[in-house]
């Protein structure tokens, strides 16, 4: 009688987590047809700023009205109704409802929108950066020579990390290799970054034992949705951050903190940038912009984009806040473990 009670508990218990892990599936926003993304962005014209995003299969105008809205989260929201291909009227008044209130967008031979005429205006495409839908904008730093990356390793090794860094609890590094389902993809340790050179001259991944067991919880949490976390920066030894900066130009030197005044929380173990893939295939998930993308698509906050890149942000901001994990508004993929507490900046070479 036990064992009968203990496999029907048994067998109750492995359907509710079917259900749980179909309806958490289940939640996930269709994907946007490419055409339908090959127009979503950024057009302005007449002093005036304009947004068009994709939200559940319907395409939106966001009109800001103020410059500092960067991520166009204030803005007045105009759903659009399709009259055929690249046809549209806005459907409630509103600043562009004018004599002439059909929307029409215009695309280039590879089928990318370059302008959109709304109100009887015209309003120009700005290509921001090289997520799906958007033209590459090839942002990246001045190339160094291999002789100029040697002479800054160099300088950046025989560099002295200041005292008042390495105050604080020091983290015990852990491979990140050892947490479940964790993707590894280390972009500065390859040429594919913004350096367009590695920055690490191995690829494996080290977090601190905290962070670790962290980022264990978030991945147990995204299991049913069949994603798991991506892991595309972690561990930073304090001489890599001294080589980044030495690496930027001068007028760009603001991009990245100063290593020498207040470090990376990169460098203490326990800031991650992470990103989400699928667990069955192993792809990276597309999201609503790339690494280190220059763009207002960066933001924790940014309106455009679609359903289904938005909720993949959400979802990920929301898994790692759970596991004690903060965000910044800045980069939507940078999350770092209990940030109140007072971290030890690391110079160690695992």
């Amino acid at each position: 009688m036990k064992l009968k009670t203990f496999m029907t508990g048994l067998l109750a218990g492995l359907c509710l987590f079917i259900e749980v892990e179909t309806l958490a599936a289940q939640n996930l926003p269709k994907d946007a047809p490419k055409d339908i993304k090959h127009i979503l962005g950024f057009y302005f014209g007449n002093g005036e700023n304009i947004l068009i995003r994709e939200n559940m299969g319907h395409l939106e105008l966001l009109y800001r009205t103020k410059l500092e809205d960067k991520c166009f989260k204030d803005a007045n929201v105009f759903p659009l109704t399709k009259d055929f291909f690249d046809s549209y009227t806005i459907l409630e008044n509103g600043p562009l409802r004018m004599q002439d209130a059909a929307i029409k967008f215009q695309r280039d031979k590879d089928g990318y929108g370059i302008s959109m005429r709304a109100g009887g205006n015209l309003y120009t495409r700005r290509f921001m950066g090289n997520t799906v839908g958007d033209k590459p904008s090839g942002f990246s730093i001045k190339t160094h020579s291999d002789e100029e990356w040697t002479a800054m390793r160099k300088s950046a090794l025989e560099a002295t990390m200041p005292d008042f860094l390495q105050v604080g609890e020091k983290a015990e590094l852990v491979p990140a290799n050892t947490i479940p389902n964790l993707k590894e993809n280390n972009v500065y340790a390859t040429s594919e970054n913004l350096f367009q050179a590695p920055l690490y001259e191995s690829k494996p991944m080290y977090v601190g034992q905290a962070c670790s067991s962290a980022l264990s919880k978030v991945n147990e949490r995204l299991k049913p949705y069949g994603l798991g976390l991506v892991l595309w920066d972690a561990y930073r030894p304090w001489y890599i951050s001294k080589l980044a900066n030495l690496a930027l130009p001068d007028n760009g030197k603001d991009m990245l903190s100063d290593p020498d005044k207040e470090g990376s929380a990169h460098n203490t173990g326990n800031a991650v940038d992470v990103s989400l893939y699928d667990l069955e295939t192993g792809e990276e998930l597309e999201m609503i912009s790339t690494f280190d993308e220059p763009s207002m698509r960066q933001y924790s906050s940014y309106a455009g984009g679609t359903s289904k890149q938005r909720f993949l942000r959400e979802l990920l901001q929301k898994e790692m806040e759970l596991a004690g994990f903060k965000g910044i508004e800045m980069e939507w993929w940078h999350f770092e473990y209990q940030p109140d507490k007072k971290w030890a900046k690391l110079n160690i070479k695992p």
